[in-house]
């Protein structure tokens, strides 16, 4: 596989190979790369192969629409040739996988790809091939594999929080965290490590949002199934005994406190209306006033003495309006 010298090649000539990896394209993000172009040129050539009289895409498919987003006729590129088909698709993807706009899912799915073209069996091996982070990689084909059986949009943190655990517990813990609005972060920080030294019975019970993570640890310091069970059925009754009180409270409170917030909003409505119209009358005189001094005292000098008296009561009626206004704010603040 030889690389050639830069060179230029019309629009019109490249075709884009129909099995590239990319399919979805950000149109800001290519509007903007666009722009990018027409202001300082293209930094990174794109990369063609000879296809009879025409020349196929390899990679930079981005590079390659922007230019003709920006009306560009020509486009600098890499010509180059390939022993293979399965090079080519390799060749792509790769430079997928090292874009920065992609999702982890999307990254991992090239990856797999390229496993499956090259007859790569492990990550290690893959990592190699492309140059990148073994752990970044190993994320990315851990993410993809996951949602491809699960079909689920979790979040990445939260996919590579729970990996090392059976898949089915994977699935549990990943939908209760998305259940309850758990963080990631306290998901991997608290709740895994909880889940890997727990009982089965003690992980049925956490997961089925009967104990908490604290009740939990106490639970698995103790030695029997038995005494377990126990402790799992008290934590149950008082749980369901706090939820009951708490749902009649609730239904008792709710219709007090309903009344009584509807009050308080026609009170604050009504106190907000009083103020709206000194509010604005007040901003408007201000206003006002400035226009008038602030052109005055352009003429001040030729001014005679009927004039001057004048601009000293629009000064002095000014001094009144800003007093006004400062009682009124502080009428404002004393009611909030």
């Amino acid at each position: 596989m030889n690389a050639k010298v830069i060179t230029t090649i019309p629009i019109n000539q490249i075709v884009i190979n129909p099995n590239q990896p990319r399919e979805n394209f950000d149109k800001d993000k290519l509007n903007e790369l666009a722009e990018s172009i027409l202001s300082i040129g293209l930094i990174n050539p794109i990369i063609v192969r000879e296809k009879g009289s025409k020349f196929e895409l390899v990679a930079g498919e981005r590079r390659f629409k922007a230019h003709q987003i920006a009306k560009i006729k020509e486009v600098p590129a890499i010509v180059k040739k390939y022993n293979s088909e399965g090079q080519v698709a390799v060749e792509s993807l790769i430079e997928n996988v090292h874009r920065e706009d992609l999702s982890p899912q999307e990254k991992g799915k090239f990856c797999k790809q390229i496993m499956e073209i090259e007859k790569i069996k492990s990550v290690n091996e893959l990592t190699k091939r492309i140059g990148s982070n073994l752990r970044a990689v190993q994320s990315w084909v851990d993410d993809y594999e996951y949602r491809a059986t699960t079909r689920s949009n979790a979040d990445h943190t939260l996919i590579r929080a729970t990996k090392g655990l059976e898949q089915k517990e994977r699935e549990r813990i990943v939908k209760f965290a998305e259940k309850k609005g758990i963080a990631s972060r306290k998901i991997e920080e608290e709740f895994i490590p909880t889940i890997k030294k727990a009982q089965t019975e003690v992980k049925d019970a956490l997961l089925g949002d009967e104990i908490t993570i604290d009740q939990a640890e106490r639970i698995i310091k103790l030695k029997t199934e038995k005494e377990r069970g126990i402790a799992i059925k008290q934590h149950e009754d008082i749980s369901k005994v706090e939820k009951s009180v708490e749902r009649v409270v609730k239904q008792q409170v709710s219709a007090s406190e309903k009344r009584k917030l509807e009050k308080q909003l026609t009170q604050a409505n009504n106190w907000i209306a009083s103020f709206k119209g000194k509010v604005v009358d007040t901003r408007k005189e201000i206003e006002s006033t400035i226009k008038i001094l602030l052109i005055s005292t352009k003429f001040i000098p030729t001014m005679d003495d009927k004039q001057k008296e004048k601009l000293d009561d629009t000064l002095d009626r000014f001094i009144e309006i800003l007093e006004k206004g400062t009682q009124l704010s502080e009428q404002i603040k004393e009611r909030l």
